[in-house]
């Protein structure tokens, strides 16, 4: 089952072009990451782990494909899910649809499960690889 988070891109985020400059996805992406963690309920939510939690998630790969203009104004939906699970780590795949269906980004994030304490590698707790097998699925992105 994925995760959907709308958005629309700001003023700030269209280059000269006109078009949303393409750093500005992995913010998108990262929106809807934060939301789709909230959406696990209150203990897995980011500021909550960053703030009481014994263990980290960061960003070890990023990668994304532009596939058509998106532009201020416009209405968009990213659709986030678990498209891979390991021991200590998890990767999410993301699209990024117009309102009118089109795709205009896809992507992935992985990110490593370490200790606060000594940023050593952990295994995922058990409440977040539940929360993420809800939303495993095998990678919609072609």
């Amino acid at each position: 089952m994925s995760f959907r988070h709308k958005m629309s891109p700001r003023f700030q985020d269209v280059d000269a072009a006109g078009i949303v400059f393409y750093a500005r996805f992995f913010g998108y992406f990262h929106d809807a990451y934060v939301a789709f963690l909230e959406s696990l309920g209150t203990e897995m939510a980011l500021q909550h782990t960053l703030k009481t939690g014994d263990f980290l998630m960061p960003l070890v790969h990023s990668e994304a494909d532009f596939k058509a203009p998106l532009r201020f104004g416009d209405r968009a939906t990213t659709t986030l899910w678990v498209s891979k699970m390991g021991q200590s780590s998890f990767t999410l795949s993301y699209q990024i649809h117009r309102v009118d269906g089109q795709l205009v980004a896809q992507g992935q994030t992985v990110h490593a499960c370490v200790t606060k304490a000594n940023f050593s590698p952990c295994p995922l707790p058990e409440r977040l690889r539940a929360g993420l097998m809800e939303h495993h699925e095998a990678s919609e992105c072609e």
